[in-house]
């Protein structure tokens, strides 16, 4: 059986984090989760070290002094999943699971000595409940739309917040730091194009069940700049 570790980066979850279904993920399964607390100022990290009483074998806590973002929450946490277990695949999921953790074996069982990296889709069809704000998925086709073109792949959805990785390729992935702060998913597809055949080791795995959560941090100045990101991200494919 392969060992699994999800990372979840967390700011400013003190309310917001639903441990109850972290605690029956626990119970029902042999995952690892490693919480990065990015900085948070208010209880998060209260509410992570008594999740962890009495489950200190598969829950880990990275705690950050300072706020780094999102992204190299990410990083910190997956780089450090690999250098503290002998995990053969992390991944990462978002604090509110949006992406609940029933998807993740659905996601991971695809990951093997061929296919590196696996994450989800928010593609909705009949028979699956998939729930997103009508705005933010027009928003997130127009998205999906020009990373498509860009990357030079057919790929749906490159920010649904569910990836894992084989552990032989998280290197090459996550050593350096992100050039991107608000699209670094999209990054990640840039990084490991530009040194694999993304067709052959990567699968896109359409997801059954995904809500948008309320109390997103994502904000309207946010999405202004994600043009500049886009064009720093196509200097970097270049280079």
């Amino acid at each position: 059986m392969q060992k699994i570790c999800i990372v979840i980066p967390c700011y400013n979850e003190q309310l917001r984090l639903p441990i109850n279904k972290f605690t029956e993920s626990y119970n029902t399964s042999n995952y690892s989760f490693l919480f990065v607390n990015d900085g948070s100022k208010d209880l998060t990290i209260d509410v992570l070290n008594e999740f962890k009483k009495g489950r200190e074998d598969r829950v880990f806590i990275l705690d950050c002094k300072e706020n780094n973002g999102k992204s190299e929450a990410v990083r910190l946490g997956v780089l450090s999943a690999l250098k503290q277990n002998d995990f053969s695949i992390i991944g990462y999921l978002d604090a509110d699971l949006a992406t609940p953790l029933t998807e993740v074996e659905k996601i991971t069982k695809h990951i093997n000595e061929n296919i590196y990296v696996s994450f989800g889709s928010r593609i909705k069809r009949i028979g699956t409940n998939i729930k997103r704000k009508w705005y933010r998925h027009i928003l997130g086709r127009i998205f999906a739309t020009i990373a498509s073109k860009m990357l030079k792949v057919g790929v749906y959805d490159t920010q649904c917040g569910a990836k894992f990785f084989h552990k032989n390729i998280i290197e090459s992935l996550f050593s350096d730091k992100f050039i991107s702060k608000w699209i670094f998913d999209l990054e990640i597809f840039f990084r490991i194009i530009k040194y694999n055949d993304i067709n052959k080791i990567a699968k896109e795995i359409p997801l059954e069940n995904w809500e948008d959560i309320s109390g997103s941090k994502i904000k309207f100045i946010h999405l202004i700049k994600i043009p500049f990101e886009i064009f720093k991200l196509r200097k970097y494919l270049k280079n």
